[in-house]
């Protein structure tokens, strides 16, 4: 049985699983480059700033290349230092190891309780870890990469 969609535009089943199929993959090839950096002026401990990010976007910013370094810091005003979501370990917080790194000299710090990560444009966006309970602007991100697609027709 054809589906409403089918029967009003005169597609046949095959044509319009095709084309559904094309622009699903045109759409997450799309989005999965596409992250929207928002920068927070509030300042805030790294973990309530996870919070609100959580709450409001999708999470605190994930640098995976120095493109996305380089949004982040044309939304930064010089000199001042913000949060990342990068912590313990050096992992993001979807819990993704990091490939990509802009550690500033001497850095990360071995100090043990420094253990958040922050981006420093007073050093041309290089990053830096301090104690998470410092208080600071940060960057959320907003965008997953990932399309879901709710399809209810019985084509």
């Amino acid at each position: 049985m054809l589906c409403f969609f089918c029967l009003y535009f005169g597609f046949s089943v095959i044509s319009f699983l095709t084309l559904l199929l094309f622009a699903f993959m045109f759409i997450v090839s799309f989005s999965e480059s596409d992250v929207t950096f928002v920068f927070i002026k509030k300042k805030m401990t790294w973990t309530d700033a996870q919070s609100f990010c959580r709450a409001n976007y999708t999470d605190l910013a994930s640098v995976r290349n120095m493109s996305e370094n380089q949004k982040i810091k044309e939304l930064i005003p010089k000199g001042k230092k913000v949060w990342i979501g990068l912590f313990r370990g050096w992992m993001w917080t979807d819990g993704s190891k990091t490939s990509f790194t802009y550690w500033n000299v001497n850095q990360p710090s071995s100090v043990v309780s420094y253990n958040c990560a922050s981006v420093y444009f007073g050093a041309a966006g290089k990053w830096e870890s301090h104690t998470c309970d410092f208080r600071r602007g940060f960057i959320c991100y907003n965008g997953s990469g990932t399309l879901q697609v709710y399809f209810d027709c019985s084509c």
